[in-house]
């Protein structure tokens, strides 16, 4: 198998407000691997510094070894992504999600026309900016929409309290708090909330910090608003974790942390073997990646995908067109998309 990837980087239609700052433009890692009789396939890692540990510079570094180094005859790639997975699941991801697509995977050929809904990102900091949103949100066909939290709990809770009122029980809202919050900030927000539209509460403390998260657990049940769990999850052994400590209602995955297509089916599974609810997509990433989550999503999942991403940027890397319309995305039968490779060329900020 050859491999060739390129690092891009894709500005924002409008930055993406996030607790530990805006989102400007995606660095976006592409790798295409092709054999000799016509297979071919891609993979995405759109590397979001202080969500991962990943870096954008590292990462690509890793990229440029993985691809010189498979030019060798005697390179296995599959054993040099299973000593990464630990610590570039993002890298490995984009490595191995181009060998499933190069080897057919069913997961992402769907038998028949599949919509997939996902959530709108409601933002604004007055009463007349939501309110406008959220009817442009609604006229587009969105159940579900998120409001970013993790600044300060008493702006956050007028913003939350203004996104009910804008809402008015037409929509569900998930809150979004990216790590921005300590224990008691966390309690205070939560506290100061009413349930009305709310559907769960996303990642309110540090990933690692999980008995700052448990504050919040008591608190957040006695309001009637079901946590999720973000952040934290890389691995089965955090789904396992959540689990035992009762520490969330939802959690939610992303493709990017689950290094291919087949742990991400089987991270799913094992979240509902706990009765717990699981939630997919990455509002951070191109539409390589969202394409490959609402293939996923269609057949597992049965909330509002979060694979809201390929939205954001100004420009798209697929050739055939990820369509959005009514609040979902539609997947067509047996759907194989194809990559831009004029766009690819003109977006690189380097390739190997």
């Amino acid at each position: 198998m050859n491999f060739s990837a390129y690092l891009l980087r894709l500005p924002l239609v409008t930055p993406y407000k996030l607790a530990f700052g805006p989102v400007e433009a995606l660095d976006t890692i592409i790798v295409l691997a092709r054999d000799g009789k016509g297979a071919e396939g891609f993979g995405e890692a759109t590397l979001l510094t202080g969500y991962t540990d990943e870096t954008i510079a590292g990462t690509w570094a890793k990229t440029r070894e993985l691809v010189a180094a498979a030019k060798s005859p005697d390179f296995d790639m599959a054993a040099a992504l299973a000593t990464l997975d630990a610590t570039h699941p993002f890298l490995t991801t984009a490595f191995r999600t181009a060998l499933e697509m190069a080897a057919n995977d069913p997961r992402l050929l769907l038998d028949k026309p599949t919509r997939v809904p996902i959530l709108g990102l409601l933002q604004g900091e007055t009463i007349t900016d939501l309110e406008r949103e959220a009817e442009r949100l609604l006229a587009e066909g969105y159940e579900t929409v998120k409001v970013k939290a993790g600044f300060g709990p008493d702006r956050d809770a007028r913003i939350v309290a203004m996104a009910q009122r804008a809402v008015a029980g037409r929509m569900r809202i998930r809150i979004d708090a990216n790590q921005g919050f300590s224990a008691s900030e966390a309690v205070e927000f939560v506290s100061r909330l009413s349930d009305e539209s709310i559907e769960l509460f996303e990642q309110p403390c540090a990933a690692g910090d999980w008995d700052a998260h448990m504050k919040v657990v008591p608190v957040a049940r006695a309001r009637g608003i079901p946590l999720m769990v973000d952040e934290s999850i890389y691995s089965v052994r955090d789904i396992e974790r959540t689990a035992e400590m009762g520490a969330a209602a939802y959690i939610k995955l992303k493709l990017m942390k689950f290094s291919g297509l087949s742990r991400l089916e089987a991270a799913i599974q094992r979240i509902r073997s706990f009765g717990l609810k699981a939630v997919l997509g990455n509002g951070v990433a191109a539409d390589p990646g969202c394409w490959m989550e609402a293939c996923i999503a269609a057949r597992h999942i049965d909330n509002a995908g979060e694979m809201n991403g390929f939205l954001k940027p100004r420009e798209r890397l697929l050739a055939d067109r990820l369509v959005f319309s009514k609040g979902a995305i539609e997947l067509p039968a047996g759907w194989r998309p194809r990559l831009d490779n004029v766009r690819l060329m003109r977006l690189a900020v380097e390739r190997c």
